[in-house]
């Protein structure tokens, strides 16, 4: 089968890691893999495998991609085109229209849609980007969400039939990390957290925990994987906070395991997610979570509550407690790893093939 991968580019997100992760079993396993970046950006910091072909149409802005596009849908003519992330999908439908619709277009959505989330990351209104998905979602051969919470987001919001909306969840490949023991007392704790330094991470409340963390005696260390706009306000928050030397920022890691190892949990104080490769990836190694209970993805992974401890948006006082909790009473790794098991790129790329076969 010819694939045809779209994506908006080829950066260090977690959206752009899963749809490489599901280009890379692709042609694992004898398919024929394209995968085109639209915006202008460096080459990818994940593995792509060589077999892949990788078009950069490197356009400053994604209305600039219709014709573009077009000849790429023309020139590939892919048996199955994927393409992952309004406003893109709506490009995308635009030049599969003109290109005679070559192919089975499906959509992937990476985020639920609400107010908040188009006002602060989309930069727009839920309004116009309902009426845009009522215009054009319809015209593709279906809708591919991350999680239920996703595709009932975009249920509300648009006209598309129930039956062309699918919920497929992230995968990641199977890891041979040799999980560490975590500590049995809540002392010398080291916590990790993974994502971009952006305003819907909200570190900010993991912060404030482990300021009531230090009062309670507890010797406590946080490294944070990821880059983003908000680095010097968050040095400068740690700084006021007096966290200084309890928090060390290391950027954006290729390879988060060797980190996720040594580390007695991850924290994940996001406002919103769609899914949460983080914490899919720190269950992977048996390590335990705790991670706000966001509308949507991490509830799903941790099955509301039983493989990681799930706390209020915002509530830094129920993370604290949270924290101390799971590092006195940790899930056994090897029932987290098996849990993780559910969520492999095998099977998450059968499913997306079985779709559209």
């Amino acid at each position: 089968m010819k694939i045809l991968v779209i994506l908006p580019n080829l950066g260090g997100g977690g959206a752009e890691k899963v749809h490489i992760s599901l280009a890379n079993n692709w042609v694992k396993n004898g398919h024929e893999v394209t995968i085109c970046s639209g915006l202008i950006t460096q080459d990818s910091p994940f593995e792509i495998d060589k077999r892949i072909n990788v078009i950069h149409l490197n356009r400053r802005k994604i209305r600039d991609l219709i014709f573009p596009l077009k000849k790429v849908i023309n020139e590939e003519k892919a048996d199955r085109i994927f393409t992952a992330m309004w406003p893109l999908t709506i490009i995308s439908i635009i030049s599969w229209i003109f290109s005679g619709r070559l192919g089975k277009l499906f959509l992937v959505e990476h985020t639920s849609f609400n107010e908040r989330n188009a006002k602060n990351i989309m930069k727009t209104n839920l309004g116009k980007i309902s009426l845009s998905m009522k215009i054009f979602y319809g015209f593709a051969d279906g809708v591919v969400c991350v999680s239920k919470g996703v595709a009932n987001s975009i249920n509300k919001i648009s006209y598309v039939n129930k039956r062309k909306i699918h919920t497929i969840y992230n995968g990641l490949q199977a890891t041979t990390t040799n999980p560490k023991p975590s500590k049995a007392k809540p002392k010398n704790i080291e916590i990790i957290s993974i994502g971009r330094l952006s305003d819907d991470k909200d570190y900010q409340t993991t912060f404030k925990a482990l300021t009531l963390l230090k009062e309670d005696g507890i010797k406590i260390k946080l490294k944070i994987i990821g880059d983003g706009p908000n680095l010097e306000l968050l040095r400068n928050e740690a700084k006021s906070l007096k966290l200084t030397d309890n928090i060390s920022f290391l950027g954006f890691k290729k390879n988060i395991f060797k980190y996720l190892v040594d580390a007695d949990l991850l924290v994940h104080s996001s406002n919103f997610e769609g899914f949460s490769m983080a914490i899919l990836e720190a269950i992977s190694c048996g390590k335990n979570v705790v991670s706000t209970d966001t509308p949507h993805g991490p509830s799903e992974i941790l099955d509301n509550g039983k493989f990681g401890s799930l706390v209020e948006v915002g509530n830094y006082e129920a993370m604290a407690k949270a924290i101390k909790f799971r590092i006195e009473n940790p899930i056994s790794p090897e029932v987290l790893i098996e849990r993780s098991k559910k969520f492999s790129i095998d099977e998450a790329s059968k499913q997306y093939l079985e779709l559209t076969s």
